[in-house]
């Protein structure tokens, strides 16, 4: 969600690109289930990653192309990726046989090895090893991050992403490919999103369940985003923050007797806190509420994050 973010674009599909990600992430775990782990499993995690990139890269040149704005064709997106996984395992090629409303397990070669025993010989708080699910894919989460912040800060392709989500005609003159540039934002964060779901089948799930048409990870990816502000250590501790709150909810319930459902509700706040920042640069727009400052004002530091992502306009040459 951040990469797209700094580009000017509004991506709502990560969603629909993690589903299409976990996806593909079963179909190799099942197919080439007999082989070793050290082939099978960066197949299933880079398989996931294609696939991801493919489902973000059609709403990305449909925006360049032809300008169609990227919160709908990423909403649609979400839907058909939904509706798909559906149909895969209620009566479809991936139903388990005797099963219902899931996939076969993947391979064991496809599968993320768990950080704790799970053989029960080690207790955690009252509770054995077995039941807590960490496993290795919390590195690969963590490079992500890095991978993210040196693309960003590090690279003349993270310079033009945030040049196109400044100001779009400037970056233009300035001799940057929007169309190219925004294309490829949407290919890159794509990836980033089927890899949370190749993670998610290899290291939890092994296989698809009817739980994933209703998954809100990458609706959840939104305000984590927002609230780290667009940087690799903003997004790590939100991102441990709303996985707290998730993992404590049905805890929360089942032992102190309070609805789970207080998650929902302490996410909205937040979300709320954050548009909170942005109150003072919408009252500088209303009609008769604008000033002239004697000094320019004060940037807060989310506001790179909410730039205009108008449809831009066909190429041209630079002016002589």
């Amino acid at each position: 969600m951040a990469l797209p973010f700094r580009a000017g674009l509004f991506n709502i599909g990560a969603e629909g690109q993690l589903l299409a990600g976990s996806v593909a992430a079963t179909v190799i775990g099942i197919k080439f289930g007999d082989l070793p782990a050290p082939i099978l499993l960066p197949m299933v995690l880079i398989g996931g990653m294609l696939a991801g990139s493919l489902w973000a890269g059609i709403a990305g040149v449909l925006k360049a192309l032809v300008g169609a704005h990227e919160v709908v064709t990423t909403i649609m997106l979400n839907y058909v990726a939904q509706w798909l996984i559906r149909y895969l395992i209620i009566g479809g090629p991936l139903q388990a046989p005797g099963g219902f409303s899931a996939s076969s397990p993947v391979g064991v070669g496809a599968r993320l090895p768990t950080l704790l025993p799970s053989d029960n010989s080690l207790i955690l708080f009252g509770l054995p090893a077995s039941v807590y699910r960490v496993h290795t894919g919390i590195f690969i989460a963590l490079l992500a991050a890095v991978v993210f912040a040196f693309l960003l800060w590090r690279t003349t392709l993270g310079y033009e992403i945030r040049a196109v989500g400044q100001s779009q005609r400037a970056a233009r003159y300035a001799g940057v490919s929007v169309r190219r540039t925004i294309i490829v934002t949407m290919l890159i964060a794509g990836a980033f999103s089927g890899l949370a779901g190749a993670i998610q089948i290899a290291g939890v799930d092994h296989g698809l369940t009817d739980k994933y048409f209703s998954d809100t990870t990458g609706f959840d990816a939104i305000a984590v985003a927002l609230l780290g502000l667009g940087s690799a250590l903003g997004i790590v501790l939100a991102s441990a923050l709303f996985g707290a709150l998730h993992a404590g909810g049905a805890v929360m319930q089942s032992d102190a007797g309070i609805s789970s459902s207080l998650v929902g509700v302490l996410q909205a706040l937040i979300l709320f806190s954050i548009a909170a920042n942005f109150l003072s640069a919408i009252w500088r727009l209303l009609p008769g509420t604008r000033s002239t400052p004697h000094a320019p004002p004060p940037v807060t530091p989310a506001a790179g994050l909410m730039t205009e992502a108008a449809a831009p306009p066909p190429e041209s040459a630079s002016p002589a």
